[in-house]
């Protein structure tokens, strides 16, 4: 026991470039796996799951823990599987950036999402033995992705390349052929557009130099099979080109009712932004959740995992507590389809969207459905909250923010409001045990949580919360 603490205390903390051999025993939020250095401190270790013995390379040195890159396997665990892609980078990962645990079996990914959840509920809102139940996973947790954004770069031999970005990189693309992610046939579109340019000497568009012509390819697809395609370049010049792909196109892949071309010449990330195009069809689809139509554009936020998102609204609406003449409020709205939801059981629906374009199609839903007691209010909920629950007090109120979670702002308002119920849709379990903290301290309590995994083989955890106001 006294040769371990001095072996604690003496060993060299790791330096950046340093090679470990760890052996991890765990996996932390955001997909890395969880070791110890020699010295004792914490080591995150891309690539490893836990079981795992391997050669690492220290990446970055924080003052309480340090990132390492799994180089190489020393002794693999026993749970470990064969990757199903091609571009996921051997056992221990590292190349396309869309996935990190192909490596690892489906039911024990679900295990420590799970538990991730319960951890940061515990160690950042201390609740003990927070109301975490088993997460909602997926019969078949491949293909299930209905839209993908793909970048063009700079493929092998100078070639054209369009695919994800690598893991960790944002000026690198791997070029992808298949993936398992997404349905075959939206792969076929893809690769055909990458073809297609590619034939015609069209340039990628450099993110550093900021030029160059081609920067994405995004495609879409309803639960019917209708498809939205929309290409992306940084200028105008694709003109030449674009009845030409859009003749290819139309020929081949007839389920294409929607055919974008943006112009963004703006130096964010963004992939859809810009002047819109239509090259075929119209500018939107139709799709249905949870027997709502919605109406799709190329700039709204819809969930990108159909079969989850109807269980993940359902868990919401279940939960609510309606008896037919409540109002509620839809904070983070986008294109209403919870707010539809709420609308069949409460008196009054108000929803809260920031997003122009998401609002012009939430309205547009809201009529195609025949719904006349949902209202959508355009603006950012932080500054339009408070003026909306002093004219309308709500007695529910769900939320579906951004991975920063609720605004200050709007946790505020919500709490000084008091609604009976606030149903929580989190895309980030260290956001929602944050702003649990505040709305258990407004005098509410967290009655379920529940994870859904709408993204399998990723590190990202979307969950239900249900939190009621405490009687005083």
């Amino acid at each position: 026991m006294e040769d371990s603490e001095n072996k604690q205390t003496t060993a060299r903390r790791p330096k950046t470039g340093d090679k470990l051999t760890l052996k991890i025993d765990g996996l932390a939020f955001g997909g890395s796996g969880v070791a110890r250095a020699d010295d004792g401190i914490v080591a995150f270790v891309r690539g490893g799951v836990p079981g795992d013995i391997v050669e690492a390379t220290v990446t970055r040195r924080k003052r309480g823990y340090i990132e390492t890159r799994a180089d190489s396997l020393v002794s693999a665990s026993p749970d470990r599987v064969e990757p199903r892609c091609a571009h996921f980078g051997g056992p221990t990962g590292g190349l396309c950036g869309g996935c990190v645990w192909q490596n690892y079996p489906y039911n024990l990914q679900l295990e420590w999402k799970r538990r991730q959840v319960s951890d940061c509920l515990e160690r950042i809102a201390r609740v003990p033995n927070p109301p975490v139940e088993p997460i909602i996973g997926m019969e078949c947790p491949w293909e299930y992705r209905n839209k993908m954004e793909y970048t063009f770069g700079d493929g092998a031999g100078g070639s054209l390349s369009l695919g994800m970005h690598r893991a960790g990189f944002f000026d690198r693309v791997v070029n992808v052929d298949r993936c398992h992610l997404q349905a075959p046939r939206l792969c076929e579109l893809r690769n055909m557009t990458r073809a297609f340019a590619s034939a015609r000497g069209l340039t990628h568009h450099w993110a550093r130099r900021h030029e160059g012509l081609m920067r994405n390819f995004v495609v879409r697809a309803s639960s019917k099979g209708d498809v939205m395609a929309c290409v992306v370049t940084h200028t105008g010049d694709f003109d030449k080109y674009s009845r030409e792909y859009a003749d290819a196109v139309a020929a081949d892949f007839p389920e294409v009712k929607s055919l974008l071309w943006r112009i963004n010449d703006s130096l964010s990330g963004i992939a859809v932004s810009g002047e819109e195009r239509v090259l075929g069809g119209e500018a939107y689809i139709i799709d249905e959740v949870c027997g709502l139509k919605l109406k799709i554009s190329a700039a709204s936020f819809a969930q990108t995992n159909h079969s989850q998102s109807e269980k993940l609204y359902q868990l919401l609406i279940d939960n609510a507590e309606t008896s037919g003449g409540e109002t509620a409020y839809d904070i983070y709205s986008g294109m209403a389809p919870i707010a539809m939801l709420l609308a069949g059981r409460a008196g009054r629906v108000i929803g809260i969207e920031s997003n122009p374009d998401a609002v012009a199609d939430g309205r547009e839903n809201i009529r195609l459905n025949g719904f006349s007691n949902v209202e959508m209010v355009e603006g950012e909920a932080e500054k339009v909250i408070a003026e909306q629950c002093a004219q309308a007090p709500p007695d529910i109120v769900s939320v579906d923010p951004p991975r920063v979670g609720m605004h200050p702002k709007v946790l505020k308002a919500v709490a000084e409001a008091r609604p009976r119920q606030v149903l929580y849709i989190s895309c980030n379990p260290s956001t929602l045990a944050r702003d649990a903290v505040e709305l258990i301290e407004a005098g509410y309590s967290l009655e379920r949580v529940i994870p859904v995994d709408m993204f399998p083989h990723t590190a990202h955890i979307e969950a239900f919360a249900r939190f009621d106001l405490r009687p005083r």
